[in-house]
């Protein structure tokens, strides 16, 4: 089974993927800006933000394929399957992100650092959305049941997250997840984890539903009224 240190050691690795990612980015950020004498490139940040994730976006998926291989055999669950590798995203998406964040340098006082900030979340996400994607269809396709939890790390948890990890390994197809599942924001530290029968989460489950139920017994069944709940009891985000 999966347990908080093997979490966490493969958090470590997507981060060192992100980070590789993030410094290529960075040292042609500053070669563009420095060039830089007429219109913003638009096309040119869409294309290198597209190779970018996708390049890295691979290393991240073989992650998580190999990390999938290596606890599955550990658990010793029946059958033979090997993890399927996600697809980069799309470059129509890795470019809509990039004109999003962009943004900030048109205008009457443009704002590259926040530009480069906005681009920098994005990137992150789209790097590690390949690798998180792969656990999600190889549990979707594994013939021994397998079932995923969004399992929090880092330093802080916002509420969305807590909610969804409040639910455990129940996450199986994207019809059981509910679309929402498979939502992380940008700087989002949660590792979808495999867990099988049997096994328990290599997490504190039990007390994030308690988080949960606190806040839905004061605000109803609403979601959102939930969320905003669990905010004010925990002060968070």
């Amino acid at each position: 089974m999966a347990t908080a240190a093997d979490v966490a050691a493969f958090r470590s690795s997507q981060t060192d993927v992100v980070t590789l990612a993030l410094a290529e980015l960075v040292s042609w950020w500053e070669q563009l800006l420095s060039l830089l004498t007429g219109d913003v490139p638009v096309a040119e940040m869409e294309s290198f933000t597209a190779d970018l994730v996708a390049t890295y976006g691979d290393a991240a998926a073989l992650a998580a394929a190999d990390w999938y291989d290596e606890l599955r055999l550990a658990a010793d669950v029946p059958g033979r399957f090997r993890a399927r590798m996600a697809d980069p995203p799309p470059e129509g998406q890795a470019a809509a992100v990039a004109r999003w964040a962009v943004g900030p340098l048109f205008g009457g006082q443009p704002d590259p650092q926040q530009a480069l900030a906005n681009l920098s979340g994005g990137v992150q996400r789209l790097v590690l959305q390949p690798g998180r994607q792969t656990i999600a269809d190889s549990v979707d396709l594994d013939p021994a049941d397998a079932r995923w939890a969004r399992v929090p790390s880092g330093a802080t948890t916002c509420a969305f997250c807590r909610l969804l990890a409040s639910r455990g390994a129940v996450y199986h197809s994207e019809e059981d997840a509910g679309g929402l599942a498979n939502s992380y924001h940008s700087k989002c530290d949660c590792v979808p984890t495999p867990v099988w029968p049997g096994q328990p989460e290599p997490y504190d489950v039990d007390a994030l539903l308690e988080e949960y139920s606190a806040a839905r017994g004061k605000a109803g069944g609403d979601p959102k009224a939930i969320l905003a709940q669990m905010r004010e009891d925990l002060g968070i985000n």
